[in-house]
């Protein structure tokens, strides 16, 4: 919610860094970007490794760092979301590697 917007904003001016928390991404000018996390099929042992791994990865392309968290938390979210009408819920972190590559195809 709004409190969460606040203090993810907060986090990212004290650290002078973007940050993403649960589909909040912050800039530390106060610029913050909101979208749904994705479902609770994400809440998987390494679920945040793959999301973490998916914002590198964009990051490695040479998104600044702000749309790569974006975009990071985008395709992690759909992709979640996707496997969980797919396989339903109890799929494992590295089920999401596939969907991940083909929410990025897609966009």
């Amino acid at each position: 919610g709004e409190d969460r917007a606040a203090d993810v904003v907060e986090i990212a001016r004290r650290y002078r860094a973007v940050v993403h928390c649960f589909g909040t991404v912050a800039h530390p000018d106060g610029r913050c970007w909101q979208a749904e996390p994705g479902g609770s099929g994400l809440g998987t042992a390494g679920s945040g490794d793959v999301l973490s791994g998916a914002i590198a990865g964009f990051a490695a392309q040479g998104m600044d760092a702000e749309r790569a968290a974006v975009w990071g938390g985008w395709t992690h979210a759909r992709a979640g979301d996707r496997l969980t009408e797919r396989v339903g819920m109890g799929f494992l972190a590295r089920d999401l590697l596939p969907e991940l590559t083909a929410v990025v195809h897609e966009s």
